[in-house]
Order: structure tokens, then sequence, then C-alpha cells
């Protein structure tokens, strides 16, 4: 009786996840208002996925994968508290799983991609030049550096790890920048091993290895647009493994930048 008139406890973790706040009224957050009704399993249901996407359980990331559900990795306690959603859970924790998962791997991506950048400056002034950071200026450029002497060269950089080598990302901007500049752009892929992923410092040792494709092959390995489709976002470009060469650039022996960790929190 106690544990079932006990209103305080979840209107604490309601105002503490932001699904709450408190004024002269009370007033949901849009996210569970819009599934606010009446009482019926739908709503039940939609109310338990906001919940766990507020505040998502330690083991979501360990029990569940784009694969399935191991569901003996999610604790008894936890697990004998959600088979009230059978038959849907493991639908509804896939869900969860990816709505979670998302902003987590557009932050890993764009701290590989930094990363990357920065790995390539380096290494372009160890070898003498004076490269332009000009993504910090803006995306518009169609690439990341800028080098004018001895001759102008802009270069697109990418970063990946072991599995990803070879395929990256391609804006239309960028397509469309490697087209207009031809022989001047090229893209240079930063390829960084395992280990990269959980030390505290990356060193020279943590990098596999700094790669390029010429523009034209970049171009040739886009499907041409069609009167039916034209991309517009980006899309993943895989270029023949024959057109990759290994760039002359190299790093100094004390260079390091931050690892590419992410906070280990769910």
């Amino acid at each position: 009786m106690a544990a079932a008139t006990d209103l305080a406890t979840p209107a604490r973790c309601l105002l503490a996840g932001g699904l709450a706040a408190q004024a002269q009224s009370i007033v949901l957050a849009p996210a569970l208002a819009g599934v606010s009704g009446k009482a019926d399993r739908v709503t039940l249901c939609n109310i338990a996925r906001v919940l766990l996407v507020t505040d998502p359980p330690a083991w979501l990331r360990i029990a569940v994968s784009p694969n399935g559900v191991a569901r003996e990795y999610i604790p008894t306690a936890d697990l004998r508290a959600l088979q009230w959603l059978d038959p849907e859970l493991d639908t509804l924790l896939l869900d969860v799983h990816r709505e979670v998962s998302e902003p987590r791997d557009l932050e890993m991506r764009k701290r590989i991609g930094d990363a990357a950048e920065l790995v390539v400056m380096a290494a372009l002034r160890t070898s003498g030049h004076k490269p332009t950071h000009v993504a910090l200026i803006s995306d518009a450029f169609g690439y990341d550096i800028e080098i004018s002497i001895p001759r102008k060269r802009r270069i697109e950089v990418k970063g990946c790890g072991t599995t990803s080598r070879g395929s990256f990302h391609l804006t239309r901007n960028e397509y469309e920048k490697c087209k207009l500049y031809g022989d001047e752009w090229a893209l240079m892929q930063v390829v960084f091993a395992s280990d990269a992923f959980v030390v505290p410092k990356i060193r020279p040792a943590h990098i596999i290895g700094i790669f390029e494709v010429r523009a034209a092959h970049v171009a040739s390995a886009v499907p041409p647009d069609t009167p039916e489709f034209v991309w517009a976002d980006s899309a993943v470009v895989t270029p023949s493994f024959q057109r990759w060469r290994c760039s002359t650039e190299s790093l100094a022996e004390d260079f390091e930048l931050p690892g590419l960790m992410l906070a280990m929190s769910p």
C-alpha cells in the first residue's frame, strides 16, 4: 500500500528527467504528453518507452544490439518488472536502443572526424607545409584543409577504424567541390587502430596509416544522378581498393592528441 501511494518518488523522477515541470500547475513534457490518454495497453507501452529513453538502464547497451535482445544480460529483477510488456518487449527495447544510440553514434563519428583532421594537419606541418584548417571556418568549402604552396591542394579528411577502412560518407557539397576542383581536390582517410578508441592519448602507434584517393576516383565511385533520383544529403562511397595509395605525409614521433573514448554512461 505504501509503495502504491508513493507519488513523491515518481514525481521526483519525472522532474529530474525533464518529463515534467512544476509551475502554477504540473506541465508534462511533449514526449510524455503526446502519449498520455486513457490507461490502455498502447498508452502504457508508450509511456514505458519514453521512460526508458529518458533514463536508460545500465544494461541496455550490453543486452540490446541491432541484431536483437539477449535477455540473459538483463538483471532478473528488471526483466521481471518488464515482462508485462511481452510480447512487444523485445521490439520496444530495440526501439529504445536505437533512439538512445543515435546521438552517441553521431558524437563518436564527429570525434573521429575531428581527430582525423588534426592528424592530417600535424602530418602536413611535419612535412614542411603551412596548411589552413578551413573546416573551422565553414562547411561550405567542401573540403577541410587547404594548402597554397608549392601548389594548390584542397583536402577532404575522413577518419575511420579498421572495419570501415576504404569507405566514407560524402556530402553532396563535398561531391560537387570534388568535381569542380578536380586534381586540386583529394581525400585523405586516417585509419585508427582499435586501441585508439580506448586509450586516453592517441600517438603515432595508434594510427595504422593515412591513405589518399584522387578526386576523379572518388567521383567515379558515386552513382550518377537519374531523372527519378538525385541524392541531396550524403552517401556512403567506396572507391576501388586499387585507387587508394599511402600518403607521403607522416607524423612527428612526439605527436599526440586526446583519445576517442566517450563517457561510459548508459
